[in-house]
């Protein structure tokens, strides 16, 4: 059996390893309201916007949108995944990992090349030792920032490289958030934009300077990156999400070993107490 310092040693252990996950899932809390407030305010923009530019395809009777047109012929595609920078958030990063390999298995049976770019340092550890692949990692202080034009500079280099013809598809690969304890994988194409079916195909008589045909070239490119953004936010708040609920359960596991290591604490010290009793009742009894 364990001695009362061993035990001791074990609670004050313990103790220090809540107070740190304890505040982790604090901060993480903290982060998961600021970064969905963030999201909930991009959304209502991006989706209007989104909105206008269908409507203005809609409203045309023919137009050529390089993005929304698709390549053929590379035989390769660009895959974007999403993770995190740190660990202690539970299967967030794992998931990530375990799905870009899966995509990158099926694109690869169907005899493409495949290029990855990773946004978060996980994600890049999980695939750099793979040599058949072209990876690249975007530097993980994007995340530091968070700003909508450092993500957009990222979304530049994509459609640079879909209207150059180097890619046939991009895809991505991220954690959606659900609620606090749940996170799901998911897999969204970026390029080529889809052709608007399912859009309404009744528009506002917009009055346009310059003229739709240009506009809607304009707006093409921003929505790439709009999507981009939209899905970095997502992860984001999807990585926030697991941490918070990592730590609390963290934070629950402690608790019940501290429980029961208190009631082993005391146990042991009864158990202590009763000898001594024993021996202090033994003694008075041979000097008698």
């Amino acid at each position: 059996m364990s001695s009362l310092k061993e035990i001791r040693g074990r609670i004050n252990s313990v103790s220090a390893t809540r107070k740190i996950t304890d505040v982790n899932r604090m901060i993480s809390s903290a982060k998961l309201h600021k970064a969905q407030a963030s999201l909930n305010a991009f959304l209502f923009y991006k989706n209007n916007i989104i909105s206008t530019f269908y409507d203005l395809i809609n409203s045309l009777s023919e137009t050529n949108i390089p993005l929304m047109t698709k390549n053929t012929g590379t035989k390769k595609v660009l895959i974007v995944s999403f993770s995190s920078n740190t660990g202690l958030c539970g299967a967030f990063n794992s998931n990530a990992i375990k799905k870009t390999a899966e995509v990158i298995e099926r694109y690869s049976a169907e005899s493409y090349n495949v290029a990855l770019y990773t946004i978060g340092k996980k994600i890049y550890d999980g695939f750099s030792q793979n040599k058949n692949i072209a990876l690249e990692n975007i530097p993980p202080e994007i995340y530091d920032h968070q700003s909508y034009t450092k993500v957009s500079e990222v979304a530049e280099k994509i459609i640079t490289m879909y209207l150059n013809k180097e890619v046939d598809e991009v895809v991505m690969v991220y954690n959606r958030f659900k609620n606090i304890l749940t996170q799901y994988i998911a897999e969204k194409k970026l390029l080529p934009l889809t052709d608007g079916n399912g859009h309404k195909d009744s528009y506002p008589d917009y009055i346009m300077e310059p003229d739709k045909e240009t506009l809607v070239q304009t707006l093409a490119p921003q929505i790439v990156k709009l999507m981009l953004y939209e899905t970095f936010l997502e992860s984001m708040v999807a990585e926030y999400g697991a941490r918070s609920s990592a730590m609390q359960a963290a934070t629950d596991n402690a608790n019940d070993l501290l429980g029961e290591l208190s009631t082993q604490y005391n146990k042991v010290r009864q158990s202590a107490i009763t000898g001594e009793l024993i021996d202090i009742v033994g003694g008075s009894e041979a000097l008698k």
